[in-house]
């Protein structure tokens, strides 16, 4: 272990005041890392193991400016910008694997910087060398190691790296953006890559090897599940938790952690309960004392919820603990669709990290180790997320949320297989928790029973895993609006979106996510419009489907355009999807701001000149350019706004003796009552909103 032989002012050069004076440290100090050296230990916290890492490669040992640049940015690449994990001794913290991509991201980066532009900064770079880069490590021209490991970056697309090795790149070079604008090392880019500018760069060498830029981005990653398969299996896990026999289950639990508790021997072992229902029980000689009012009392919950020709326990041991086990597997799906967790978290989740407050929404509260540095991070949760951890809340023989004893109890304990009392459990078995292996078991055979009841699904998806749901629940929050989103899901995200849109948990990993679905869902949309201008421009008798300015500048590029093949109008959608700056789904239309024309947005602020997309309501949207509804999915909402403000006139009429000019609500729905009126006339709907007074 080398001995700190610089000064200190050296080794804090190009870090924040923060963490200079963490610095302050003598001499004689052994330092695990320095900045300037190529050779890095980094501690797995996970793995509680370190791993070694040497980004040092003959073509750019001797330049000096490389060298440091690299090893800066490898720091701050690892913490995540944040610095050392420990500023005294210099220490590293990051997941093995995650640290390994970057390791060789850095040295191909390296290898090509000291090859093509030896003698020049980063920061004199402009965007044909990034350019140049981009597209020499695209098509793995860059001989940074041996062919074995250049294999390993392919993609299934012969002759071009994978998209993950590529947005790591990306990722890196912005990020030095960012860093040497504050100051926080010596050279970075003047400018960041936006992902148009990465589309522009790679699409043309991606199709000269024969695939779309949209292929390659899905690469060998992890996919969303579809969303109609999704959709469905989500259907599937709201039917189980919200079946008869779960219901039932609740109640019985909760009778149990109850003064009535009634021993499960005598349910699932002997036969005293099922003697009791028959009415033939009798005080015989040796025979075990029966309390009768209990006996009665769980009876009575047994015909609340199977009628009362129901004459026995409706399950048995077996079925009662299997059945339990459903539901988790259930709400495992629920949580992993609807909240973006990884199934770490969920494995980890406990009772004290669970509260809820008085509007009824739960915030979860979980270590996020791999990109979160084990800070715990809070998560808003509602509706159907919500519904899934309180009925595995009271599945359980035991209090979860109050247990009175010094031992971690985790959501995904399973405490319905023992027949014990709350005062005779071992609370000792549950102090690990459930893994995540035993989570994954959980959620293949929740999988493999739906293919059997959905046998069509399997071509479609014959398997999931874990991280999959993460990318699905991006796409779920964009298109909660969507009218074939089943009901219960458009509910769940119409009250949640926001929150989860703005946690500090979404700006790690589902960004990615997000982002990638966002861009789907755009040319999904474009695409739709197109057809829907050129269904109009063949006939004038096809009503469109589509409304808004968009629609309109959808037929006129098809208008001054002759299309006469399917590569034609494939250019004329990617021409029309390009356009597009964003899309921002609302419950009553599309959000999509031209690029060419955002400055005209009407939640545009001249102040910040920033479109404050996310933040628009209605009253905004509905006479902003930008704004885009579809029939199908946006006209009952649009109807359910007016209706909801002409109520709310009609009661301030009623109420209030006060000139109505000066009431500002009144106003407010009277605007938003005509808008609705005007969006539904240009829609050609038939829809009528009964005003108030004219």
């Amino acid at each position: 272990m080398k001995k700190n032989e610089i000064g200190l002012s050296t080794l804090s050069y190009h870090l924040d005041d923060s963490v200079k004076i963490n610095f302050a440290v003598s001499k004689d100090v052994n330092l695990i890392n320095e900045i300037g050296s190529l050779l890095f230990t980094v501690n797995d916290p996970v793995e509680d193991k370190n791993f070694f890492f040497d980004l040092s490669h003959p073509i750019y040992d001797n330049n000096e400016h490389v060298r440091r640049t690299i090893s800066e940015l490898f720091i701050m690449s690892v913490s995540n910008n944040l610095g050392w994990s420990n500023s005294t001794t210099h220490a590293l913290s990051g997941r093995n694997g995650t640290v390994k991509n970057k390791h060789t991201v850095m040295k191909r980066f390296g290898v090509w910087w000291a090859t093509q532009k030896p003698n020049t900064k980063l920061s004199e770079w402009n965007m044909n060398d990034v350019k140049k880069l981009l597209q020499d490590i695209l098509q793995l021209k860059v001989e940074w190691q041996h062919q074995v490991t250049q294999e390993h970056y392919k993609s299934k697309t012969e002759g071009v790296i994978n998209r993950g090795a590529m947005e790591t790149l990306i990722q890196e070079l912005n990020r030095s953006e960012q860093l040497v604008f504050s100051g926080k090392i010596q050279d970075g880019l003047s400018f960041s890559i936006s992902k148009k500018q990465e589309k522009k760069i790679l699409q043309p060498i991606l199709k000269n090897h024969n695939t779309n830029f949209e292929d390659w981005k899905q690469g060998n990653s992890h996919s969303a599940i579809p969303l109609p398969v999704a959709m469905l299996l989500l259907s599937d896990a709201i039917e189980v938790i919200r079946h008869k026999n779960t219901n039932f289950l609740i109640e019985y639990f909760q009778n149990q952690r109850s003064d009535n508790f009634y021993s499960p021997q005598s349910l699932f072992c002997r036969d005293t309960f099922q003697r009791y229902c028959n009415g033939k029980w009798d005080n015989e000689k040796g025979a075990v004392a029966l309390n009768t009012s209990k006996a009665e009392g769980m009876l009575k919950i047994i015909k609340k919820h199977y009628g009362d020709t129901q004459n026995s326990f409706p399950l048995s041991g077996r079925e009662l603990s299997d059945w339990c086990n459903k539901v988790y597997s259930a709400g495992l799906v629920i949580l992993l669709v609807l909240t973006g967790a990884r199934i770490s978290e969920l494995a980890n989740m406990k009772p004290d990290d669970i509260t809820c407050k008085l509007d009824g929404i739960w915030d979860f509260k979980s270590e996020i180790i791999k990109t979160n540095h084990g800070i715990a991070t809070q998560r808003p949760v509602y509706g159907l997320a919500a519904e899934a951890v309180n009925t595995m809340n009271e599945l359980s023989y035991i209090d979860k949320l109050n247990p009175d004893v010094d031992v971690d109890i985790f959501l995904f304990s399973k405490i319905y297989k023992y027949s014990v009392t709350a005062s005779s459990f071992d609370f000792k078995k549950l102090s690990d928790g459930s893994s995540k292996v035993t989570l994954s078991y959980m959620l293949t055979q929740f999988y493999k029973a739906f293919l059997k009841r959905h046998p069509e699904v399997e071509s479609i998806c014959p398997s999931v895993s874990p991280h999959m749901f993460r990318h699905t629940f991006a796409e779920f929050a964009l298109r909660r609006f969507d009218g074939n989103v089943h009901e219960s899901i458009r509910r769940h995200f119409r009250h949640s979106h926001k929150s989860f849109m703005t946690n500090i948990y979404l700006s790690n990993k589902v960004d990615e996510a997000f982002t990638t679905a966002q861009e789907i869902m755009i040319r999904d949309i474009a695409e739709k419009m197109v057809e829907d201008a050129r269904r109009h421009l063949n006939s004038e008798k096809n009503e469109p489907q589509f409304f808004g300015a968009a629609l309109k500048a959808a037929i006129d590029l098809l208008d001054a355009k002759v299309i006469s093949s399917e590569e034609e109008l494939e250019s004329v959608i990617e021409e029309f999807t390009e356009g597009f700056e964003k899309i921002v789904p609302h419950e009553y239309g599309y959000c999509m701001p031209r690029t060419k024309t955002i400055s005209q947005s009407q939640c545009f602020d001249k102040v910040s000149k920033v479109a404050k997309l996310e933040d628009a309501g209605f009253s905004t949207c509905s006479s902003c350019v930008h704004s885009v509804q579809e029939i199908n999915s946006h006209e009952a909402s649009i109807v359910q706004i007016g209706l909801t403000h002409a109520h709310q006139m009609k009661s301030i009429e009623a109420t209030t003796s006060f000139n109505l000019e000066n009431n500002k609500q009144y106003q407010v729905s009277m605007n938003a009552v005509k808008n609705a009126e005007r969006v539904l006339k240009r829609m050609n709907s038939d829809k009528i909103i009964a005003s108030s007074k004219e």
